[in-house]
């Protein structure tokens, strides 16, 4: 074969190279904007959740409805002892706790709540484990299931202990979102109870 037998091949024209550039970037930016808009998709209630759920403050008033803040030396220990447990198994930017009497309902249906603000990427996750270990420190929790969390959003959960008789065991409720996690412990309730209560003090405890 000769050099005269082969096929000369022309280098395209600068028209055809620029017609050829913007045909490659307008597909290009098309397949990027199709993958923004199915990550936007995916992601996007959870981005809202996180923006809207973080930063929030915990406080406990001295009264929520009927129920009165206890300010007693031995409350203020109880509850600085709940609160020390609660940091043992989760890391928390803030923590408060408190107990509070409620003289409507009569002696000995205290409240014991206590929690603490945190950015948290996986609420119920880190409610899971709270409660786990709450009960591996004390009476087993039972019949655990998530209940109505309310207009504030993420999770809450309400189980009663297993005590050694029907006269010990306490409904334990807790609750879970992206800025804040709180548990509350109701002797002598049932949890249906306890979680009407447990909406009631996040609504009063809780601001965003």
């Amino acid at each position: 074969m000769t050099s005269e037998d082969l096929i000369e091949l022309e280098p395209p024209s600068p028209d055809e190279t620029a017609s050829r550039n913007p045909r490659r970037l307008w597909i290009f930016t098309a397949v990027l904007a199709v993958i923004a808009i199915a990550i936007l998709v995916a992601l996007g209630p959870l981005t809202w959740q996180i923006f809207s759920q973080k930063g929030a403050t915990l406080a406990m008033p001295a009264t929520i409805g009927t129920l009165q803040r206890d300010d007693s030396a031995g409350a203020k220990e109880t509850a600085n002892d709940l609160v020390s447990a609660l940091r043992a198994e989760i890391d928390l930017d803030a923590t408060t706790g408190a107990i509070y009497n409620d003289p409507a309902a009569g002696a000995g249906k205290v409240i014991m709540l206590f929690g603490g603000t945190a950015l948290l990427w996986s609420p119920e996750k880190e409610l899971d484990t709270v409660i786990t270990n709450l009960a591996d420190t004390g009476d087993p929790i039972k019949d655990l299931s998530k209940v109505d969390a309310g207009s504030l959003g993420g999770v809450m959960k309400c189980g009663v202990t297993a005590g050694p008789d029907a006269g010990s065991s306490m409904s334990v409720c807790g609750w879970a979102d992206h800025g804040s996690i709180a548990l509350g412990l109701f002797p002598g309730r049932t949890p249906p109870d306890a979680a009407v209560l447990m909406r009631q003090l996040r609504a009063a405890t809780l601001t965003r």
